[in-house]
């Protein structure tokens, strides 16, 4: 949307991309963090303020918990293939604990 916005020459319109890890919320109850002490589940409180703070900040991007700037560094050194592998070592599998709480 960046690009497109520029190509129209518009310049005046602010973007912040928010990638937060799993948040407590209902939709992942009974979700279980791999490495809790590294990528913890997150309060959604604490989320909605780091959302706030980063678009006070006119922050591009902002990725949470911080310890996701540095496990995303080898991103653009892995083919894709690798770099799905390395996130699933560091735990970015949990919808493989992930239970459904109500029927549909």
């Amino acid at each position: 949307m960046i690009s497109e916005m520029e190509y129209l020459g518009i310049n005046n319109v602010k973007f912040t991309s928010i990638h937060p890890h799993i948040t407590k919320t209902g939709m992942f109850n009974n979700t279980e963090a791999k490495w809790p002490r590294v990528f913890p589940l997150l309060e959604p409180e604490w989320v909605a303020d780091q959302v706030i703070l980063g678009t006070e900040e006119e922050r591009e991007q902002v990725l949470l918990p911080k310890m996701v700037n540095v496990s995303m560094l080898p991103e653009h050194l892995m083919s894709t293939k690798s770099f799905r592998r390395y996130c699933q070592l560091l735990g970015n599998d949990t919808m493989k604990t992930f239970k459904k709480i109500r029927s549909e």
